[in-house]
């Protein structure tokens, strides 16, 4: 059956390629923030809610923006900024994320560097309490403040100049520390073992269903 290996070689191509692709692409990296201390728990929403703060300097190249909000599955996020009247950016997440202290939401990127902004942000409705990590505007019982009383830690994030590809000597040498033995030498040895698998796996596939 000559359609076997065919499809398996296309397959394996196809991953190839998209590994490739995302190891080309640059890490976000954080171009600045609010200087907002991201204390754990100041408050919590059932969602269907709306908060307005000053989020300092704007930085250029921003193309997400990431908020001080934790859940187990998040609901939508919206967020806007504003300088005066001006809209500068805006951009919104989908419900469903989750399981992390903070949510990333994708903006038009910034073209220059805009300072004084206010940052906007609207969370949809959610069927489980919705966890505002950040600093509170004023003293209360924990858990008592919601969205527009609690100032959130804001990471203005963009693209890095450096590939990931650029970068894999230096991850692969902080992913060899720690271990007996340790280097960077253990993560390639890793990769060559995963290549050999993969084709002996592939192999064993072809000849099992000839």
């Amino acid at each position: 059956m000559r359609s076997v290996p065919v499809a398996l070689a296309g397959g394996l191509a196809l991953v190839a390629v998209a590994v490739g692709g995302t190891l080309s692409r640059p890490p976000v990296i954080i171009a600045g923030t609010n200087s907002v201390a991201a204390q754990l728990a100041a408050g919590h929403t059932r969602g269907d809610t709306r908060g307005c703060q000053q989020g300092g300097t704007l930085p250029g190249g921003t193309a997400a923006i990431r908020l001080s909000l934790s859940a187990n599955v998040g609901p939508k996020v919206a967020l806007n900024v504003r300088l005066g009247s001006r809209v500068v950016t805006r951009g919104e997440r989908d419900a469903g994320w989750g399981e992390e202290e903070t949510v990333s939401v994708p903006v038009a990127r910034v073209a220059r560097t805009t300072p004084g902004v206010v940052v906007c942000t609207t969370v949809g409705p959610t069927i489980e309490s919705l966890q505002i990590n950040g600093t509170p505007k004023r003293p209360t019982p924990s858990g008592a403040l919601g969205l527009r009383d609690v100032l959130l830690r804001i990471e203005y994030l963009r693209p890095g100049h450096r590939s990931w590809w650029s970068l894999a000597s230096s991850v692969a040498y902080h992913m060899g520390l720690g271990h007996a033995p340790s280097g960077a030498w253990i993560v390639f040895l890793l990769l060559v073992l995963m290549f050999a698998v993969a084709a002996l796996a592939s192999q064993l596939v072809v000849r099992e269903l000839r």
